[in-house]
């Protein structure tokens, strides 16, 4: 389909070049069960979370099945907090309740114990109880009126003394007297104690009996209101008691409070709502949380601690929730790379699953009830950690079976190009930029396909698509055009690169001056140009290096002097030990290989790694045996096999360009070019500057399958000339060894 801009066509409405990741994503949601917990892999960019919380939107309607939760005073045990769920929105709404029952609790009571009818039943009660003393009291004094004693108040109480002051205390007759007026005194005393008490029991029965009328009502309301869930109950019942019991703290004076902590003593009676989905927007849709920083106390909650006459001192109310509970019915997204880095978080993950609750751990002994969960977790990280958690972790599979895995790359077809086009359209809408036009999109196409390393496929990491799109859209601005064009694209694709290339200017640089030394012409022997990738993070670029190989008599056979110095790397040293298998498959059938030779990455301080140079090190190799000298115009690239084939290596359009640089640094001659597998061509898309060279002849690629037709290349001669000059010097080599 033909556009004249991004703007005549519809914008992208779903994902891109993920049907399989898509797939795996329905697969996994519409499995409800603990073990179906999803893991999504894939590589930064490639839009694997936008994807992960939009889908999660879509789902999230259907599934409404969250509670609100509530922790309250353990009347039973006080450092055992319970948690008590309601109905989404009546947590916040039972919270409210209590909240407004105690302070209505102050006035009624007050007002109560104020008021007139219960200062006539109180003073009921209590004239009933002095006229009864007073009874006693007479009595008393009559009896001992009788036998000569009066009753006197003293400090230790009531007694009888004599009104005689004369009478003879230490008479027989007086004493007994005296210990029968004291026995009288005991037991009229007793009856006023009894008295007291039955006076003090009706009192409270009393103060109860009003408290019952003022309590119950609420209580019964809430009952009424929240009492479907049993331990809701059971609790409004406990503090029904413990308010009955304790209601005196609500009619207090200040002078009376002084003798206690009202604020603590009151504490008992608050409501901790701990989660409240009104307040969270989650009443018509399950919860979807991410956790970007999982600590162990932002996935599993916390109690909150004050310093109280240095002690540390928490209680229920303090409690804070985790992301787990946040997300209790709904849907935790996690990055597990974040998780692996936090102690003891992936550990108490995999315990939440097993035992389908979450317990907040406190420093203070308070043991909060744990909290029932269903939650999906989503996990979002790379397949390599999948790929280790899966090997050393044989719980991982248990709970996490289902892997949704993001591509980085599409294939280039109509659709999906068209696919980019709607991309770049809804980018634009969404972003308020300038819409481009149909040559800036072929301009995009081509560096996302650059981003692969493939002319026949796509990236799908599109943040680094939107950043060209912003950038481009910054030089149309200063053109003042209305379109983004393929300059436009152009121009942010070169400044880009131009950010951030000052190593590449600088070998450049050495190469200029010949402080690294090459050459792109003549002829050599056991000397071959290979091609590298150095990578600067987001940017890499191709530069040649020097290969040098010599070789003579003995049987120390390939000695790889970047080995030697400790510079070569674990595959390379592979590289090196086929050049063996090589020659000893072609060149040992009648004899053996009686070599040594060594290997050199010329002016290499760094370090080498990868097989790619395999092939140029067996044609310099090929060429030092021969004698026959290799051209310079000519860089190599290419893995081999003992076998002698041609294999598929990386980054063979920077090697490519890399080499290009050079040559048109010292001057292109038009017969300059690049030696790379066959079936690498696909892998190949070069600059503008590089391909127009090529196309012109003053540049050249040339693709082999065989070591055979790259030493004719680079030799001008046939491989079995080639041949039988390296069989006789190797006959040279052998007798001169014996």
């Amino acid at each position: 389909m033909k556009y004249k801009t991004t703007a005549d066509i519809e914008p992208l409405k779903e994902m891109l070049g993920q049907e399989k990741a898509i797939e795996a994503m329905e697969f996994g949601l519409k499995i409800d069960d603990v073990g179906y917990n999803l893991y999504i892999s894939g590589e930064t960019g490639t839009g694997r979370t936008s994807y992960v919380l939009k889908k999660l939107k879509e789902y999230t309607k259907d599934k409404v099945n969250q509670k609100d939760w509530c922790y309250v005073y353990n009347f039973e045990e006080a450092r055992e907090p319970i948690a008590l769920d309601f109905e989404i929105g009546k947590g916040k709404l039972f919270k409210r309740d209590m909240e407004k029952f105690i302070d209505d609790l102050y006035i009624e009571l007050q007002r109560a114990f104020e008021s007139e009818e219960f200062e006539v039943e109180k003073n009921k009660i209590l004239d009933e109880y002095e006229i009864k003393k007073e009874i006693y009291i007479k009595k008393m004094k009559a009896y001992g009126d009788e036998r000569g004693f009066k009753l006197k108040n003293t400090k230790y109480g009531m007694v009888f003394v004599p009104k005689d002051e004369e009478t003879d205390t230490t008479s027989e007759e007086f004493v007994k007297l005296k210990r029968e007026m004291e026995n009288i005194t005991i037991k009229v005393i007793s009856k006023i104690k009894e008295l007291e008490i039955v006076a003090k029991e009706n009192l409270l029965e009393l103060e109860e009996e009003i408290g019952v009328y003022i309590i119950k009502p609420h209580i019964e309301y809430l009952i009424e209101e929240y009492g479907e869930n049993y331990k809701v109950k059971k609790y409004l019942a406990h503090l029904s008691d413990d308010l009955l019991e304790n209601m005196y703290i609500f009619y207090l004076d200040e002078e009376e409070l002084k003798n206690i902590n009202e604020k603590e003593y009151l504490m008992k009676y608050k409501v901790n709502l701990f989660i409240d989905n009104v307040s969270n927007s989650n009443v018509d849709k399950a919860p979807v949380v991410i956790e970007l920083n999982p600590t162990y106390l932002n996935l599993f909650g916390k109690a909150e601690y004050e310093s109280v006459n240095g002690t540390i001192k928490t209680d229920f109310t303090k409690l804070v929730p985790g992301a787990f509970h946040k997300a209790n019915g709904g849907y935790l997204v996690l990055y597990v790379d974040q998780i692996l880095r936090n102690p003891h978080c992936w550990d108490t993950i995999k315990i939440c699953l097993q035992t389908k609750k979450i317990k907040i751990e406190t420093l203070t002994g308070l043991k909060p009830e744990a909290i029932p969960i269903d939650v999906k977790i989503i996990l979002i990280g790379s397949q390599y950690l999948y790929n280790m958690l899966y090997m050393y972790d044989e719980e991982f599979n248990k709970y996490f079976k289902v892997m949704v895995d993001f591509d980085s790359e599409m294939d280039k077809d109509n659709d999906n190009e068209m696919g980019v086009a709607k991309f770049i359209s809804s980018y634009c809408n969404n972003n308020n930029l300038k819409h481009f036009t149909y040559d800036a999109v072929q301009v995009v196409l081509k560096y996302s396909s650059r981003l692969v390393e493939s002319n026949k496929k796509l990236s799908t990491r599109f943040n680094k698509i939107s950043e060209l799109l912003i950038e481009s859209n910054l030089f149309a601005k200063i053109r003042n055009s209305e379109f983004v064009d393929d300059i436009d694209v152009k121009k942010a694709i070169h400044e880009k690169w131009n950010r951030v290339n000052k190593i590449e200017k600088k070998i450049d640089g050495m190469y200029e001056s010949n402080q690294l030394l090459i050459s792109v012409d003549k002829e050599k022997v056991g000397v071959i140009n290979g091609l590298s990738v150095l990578n600067m993070g987001e940017y890499s670029f191709g530069r040649p290096v020097v290969i040098t190989v010599t070789t003579s008599p003995g049987n120390k056979g390939i000695i790889n002097i970047e080995r030697e110095a400790k510079l070569s790397g674990k595959i390379h040293d592979k590289g090196v030990l086929i050049l063996s298998g090589y020659l000893l498959e072609n060149f040992s059938k009648e004899k053996p290989v009686s070599i040594t030779s060594n290997i050199c990455f010329e002016q290499s301080y760094s370090g080498v790694d990868g097989d790619s140079a395999s092939g140029a090190e067996l044609y310099a190799l090929l060429s030092s045996l021969s004698e026959i000298p290799l051209k310079q115009n000519i860089a190599v690239t290419g893995s081999i096999n003992q076998k002698g084939d041609v294999q598929v290596v990386g980054g063979v359009t920077q090697k490519v360009e890399g080499f290009y640089s050079i040559c048109k640094q010292k001057g292109l001659n038009g017969k300059q070019g690049v030696i790379l597998p066959k079936y690498n061509l696909e892998n190949l898309i070069l600059r503008d500057e590089v391909q127009e060279s090529i196309d012109k002849g003053e540049f050249h690629i040339y693709p082999i399958t065989r070591i055979e037709e790259a030493m004719e290349i680079l030799t001008n001669k046939s491989f079995s000339e080639i041949y039988d000059k390296i069989i006789k010097r190797l006959n040279k080599f052998y007798e001169i060894s014996r």
